[in-house]
């Protein structure tokens, strides 16, 4: 045997006995774990019986998440993702278990607490990750392309809570007004310096399609079981935000079918996709349909670009479903039942049946406020500053008296929230609002077209998409103020500006392969061995 070959057999060797010695040890410690947890349990039971086992599970699962966090920090990024496609902001009138996991709102005893669970959760995330490349002496925070945008976005924000104590405004209520920009701001932050692997966007999309899934089988137990199929009487089933994801997971599918079919994803998607359908339409919001048809045509418009060869097919595709949808409007308009619900939907957001009371009141309630809003600009040209309530020349008790008691930050956050940053921010944040906007969708368009991976252009899109579905829905129901939808898009934006390097990755990764393939028998570890030695 030659000198090579007697190397080759021995690297071989020396590999498996290092894998083999790697699998005792991960053995061992599972049964080191085992062990432990086992003889802790009765000392569990003892204490569950003391202070209540709900909680008792509760503490043990926050720590064992804290552990796995403080292993793999990209656990953070999941758990603060899943929270916002998961969990509600506040508790609904018929409860859904999800509602009531303390994440967004803290539990009675904790109440008047600085910061919400979901924000001690990203800021012990960030500490975890400092202190990793403290460790590691790694640059410590990666600020990405649209750090300008943000950095004088924020800037503004501090300026109108400047401005908001020092002309008497609520520090309660600025508090709460500042939520959802921090949060907007630090997921942005966390998306973009943890996301670094094409594998760890499709696991955020994995849990993106899980948690609809999730949802819509929640929605089909309200409307189904709770309000026996009928929806009179009731204004919603779940949250009003939940029709955002939605649409959303059904903007994907539309997507995965234009452009690139990774077909776990999609299969996966298609399978929920009917009980998403029915969930949507008994929730009842109607700007979320005029949001998917313009996240539809913003993505129809970018895969256009890209797709050349299939510009033909596309464009015929896109006059048959205008076709098609324009004659299920104008057919089932008119009709009652659930499947003429959208149509009514649409029709209703400008011109609202006199015998649809709901739907008028709630234009009215919005044209009112929208004219409070502009009144208000007009006296604070320079801003209103937060933790003030906006003016009203026209009282919005009076269309709906009872909102004090649904609302009760109503006179200081509109449902339009784009008007709201105009109030509390003067002409410079709000110029500082459209200036982020704009910078995702045109650093969107232009990342989509110069990368090579389908499914990161898959992702692109969808990025680009859903930011014009949030503005969309922002002028009429509260979009910017929920802190699901801020905190989706902030990471959405972090993994937007990542992707350039995670396609320069992959396509690094597939040159490496190829020039690493197995020739004359020798396999690829083996090779690279043999490689180096001879270097």
């Amino acid at each position: 045997m030659s000198r090579p070959s007697l190397f080759l057999v021995e690297a071989e060797h020396n590999i498996s006995e290092l894998l083999t010695a790697r699998k005792r040890q991960e053995t061992l410690l599972f049964v080191v774990v085992f062990i432990t947890l086992l003889s802790f349990a009765p000392l569990f039971i003892l204490e569950g019986t003391k202070i209540g086992f709900s909680l008792l599970l509760a503490l043990v699962g926050i720590l064992a998440l804290t552990l796995a966090i403080v292993r793999w920090p990209i656990v953070g990024l999941y758990l603060v993702a899943t929270s916002a496609f998961l969990i509600e902001q506040e508790s609904l009138t018929t409860p859904i278990f999800t509602d009531h996991l303390y994440v967004f709102y803290w539990p009675p005893q904790f109440e008047g607490f600085f910061e919400r669970p979901i924000g001690v959760l990203i800021l012990f995330t960030f500490a975890i990750w400092l202190l990793h490349r403290l460790l590691k002496r790694e640059r410590l925070l990666n600020k990405g392309a649209l750090w300008g945008p943000f950095a004088l976005y924020m800037l503004c924000v501090v300026g109108g809570i400047l401005y908001g104590l020092a002309t008497g405004g609520n520090v309660k209520i600025i508090v709460v007004e500042l939520r959802p920009f921090w949060y907007m701001f630090a997921s942005y932050l966390l998306a973009y310096n943890f996301v670094t692997r094409k594998g760890h966007i499709r696991t955020f999309f994995w849990l993106a399609i899980i948690c609809a899934g999730i949802k819509s089988l929640q929605g089909l137990y309200v409307y189904l079981i709770v309000n026996q199929g009928s929806m009179v009487g009731h204004d919603t089933i779940m949250s009003h935000e939940e029709s955002f994801f939605f649409a959303a997971l059904l903007l994907l599918i539309i997507i995965f079918s234009l452009h690139h079919r990774y077909r776990p994803q999609l299969i996966a998607a298609l399978c929920i996709a009917p009980a998403v359908l029915i969930a949507m339409v008994a929730n009842q919001r109607r700007t979320d349909y005029i949001a998917l048809l313009i996240g539809i045509g913003v993505a129809w418009v970018l895969v256009f670009q890209i797709k050349q060869h299939a510009r033909g097919r596309l464009l015929m595709l896109m006059i048959i479903c205008v076709g098609l949808g324009t004659a299920y409007v104008l057919a089932f308009q008119n009709t009652q039942g659930g499947l003429g619900s959208p149509a009514r939907a649409i029709v209703s957001i400008f011109k609202p049946t006199t015998s649809d009371v709901r739907d008028a009141t709630s234009n009215l309630y919005r044209i009112f406020e929208n004219n409070d809003l502009k009144f208000t600009v007009k006296q604070y040209p320079l801003g209103l500053g937060f933790g003030k309530p906006f003016l009203q020349p026209q009282p919005l008790t009076s269309i709906f008296p009872g909102i004090v008691s649904v609302d009760p930050y109503y006179n200081y956050v509109p449902h339009n929230t784009i008007y709201w940053i105009w109030v509390d921010l003067g002409p410079l944040g709000y110029f500082a609002l459209w200036f982020l906007f704009g910078s995702i969708i045109i650093l969107g368009c232009m990342i989509t077209r110069r990368l090579h991976d389908p499914y990161l252009q898959v992702v692109s899109i969808y990025i680009v998409a859903i930011t014009m579905m949030e503005v969309v829905v922002a002028f009429a129901d509260y979009q910017l103020f929920f802190y699901r939808n801020v905190i989706y898009l902030g990471l959405l934006c972090g993994m937007l500006v990542k992707l350039p390097a995670l396609d320069q990755q992959d396509t690094q990764k597939q040159k490496e392969t190829h020039a690493n393939e197995p020739t004359h028998g020798i396999s690829t570890p083996a090779k690279s061995l043999v490689g180096s030695r001879n270097a």
